[in-house]
């Protein structure tokens, strides 16, 4: 599995819909997301506080309730065009030992939200980037970090 770095969310206009992108070394994966799904991706990388919680911010108190820790999100697939990814969480008891790790299937879009609330790493797999990775050069002025501003 290889780190990746959450560069951003690119809109490329009202015809397309959001890609956020990941980076490893010199590799890029653009995975397509819903608009939903970038602004809460966006709102967690610039830790807006919209003065309520939104679905995300429900799952990290949900997880927190329950002792739960994320620990890492797992983007293990790409198939017929669609991305597969796993959250990886710990519970923990109440003297603080791990109880159990569980994975719990995610959409990657949601796992990269729910990450960015928690600052947890995300990770795919070698195949994955492999397949639909593309290099850094290739993206021009779209593959840079986008400012607080831009959504």
């Amino acid at each position: 599995m290889l780190e990746m770095d959450i560069l951003g969310v690119s809109l490329t206009g009202e015809q397309h819909p959001p890609v956020v992108l990941l980076r490893h070394g010199d590799r890029v994966l653009p995975i397509v997301v819903g608009r939903a799904e970038a602004q809460a991706i966006h709102t967690g990388m610039f830790h807006q506080d919209l003065g309520r919680p939104m679905t995300h911010d429900l799952i990290c108190n949900v997880l927190a309730g329950l002792r739960g820790q994320l620990k890492s999100v797992t983007i293990y697939k790409l198939e017929n065009e669609t991305f597969y990814a796993h959250l990886n969480v710990e519970q923990q008891s109440l003297d603080g030992q791990v109880e159990q790790v569980l994975r719990i299937d995610s959409r990657p879009s949601d796992g990269i939200a729910i990450a960015t609330r928690v600052g947890c790493p995300v990770f795919a797999a070698e195949e994955v980037l492999e397949i639909a990775g593309q290099d850094v050069a290739n993206l021009g002025p779209a593959g840079e970090e986008e400012d607080e501003d831009d959504f």
